[in-house]
């Protein structure tokens, strides 16, 4: 059963393609504008959970990532 579980992840994977986060630039934060903070402030990325990296479908064409909002 344990095999089972492990194969549908990598199946699931090889479906999919790691891109750096465009909000945090792969950093896994980012700077928040000083107009709005009044200081110099960074704030964890929420769209890639402090990773830097986003997984996505491999079989979405650049026009459908654009609507997304991931490119």
């Amino acid at each position: 059963m344990r095999k089972q579980k492990n194969m549908a992840t990598k199946t699931e994977k090889r479906n999919k393609i790691k891109i750096f986060c465009p909000k945090c630039k792969g950093n896994g934060f980012y700077r928040v504008p000083y107009h709005q903070a009044k200081e110099e402030v960074h704030a964890q990325c929420d769209d890639c959970e402090r990773t830097g990296e986003l997984w996505i479908e491999d079989n979405l064409e650049p026009q459908e990532l654009r609507e997304k909002g991931v490119i």
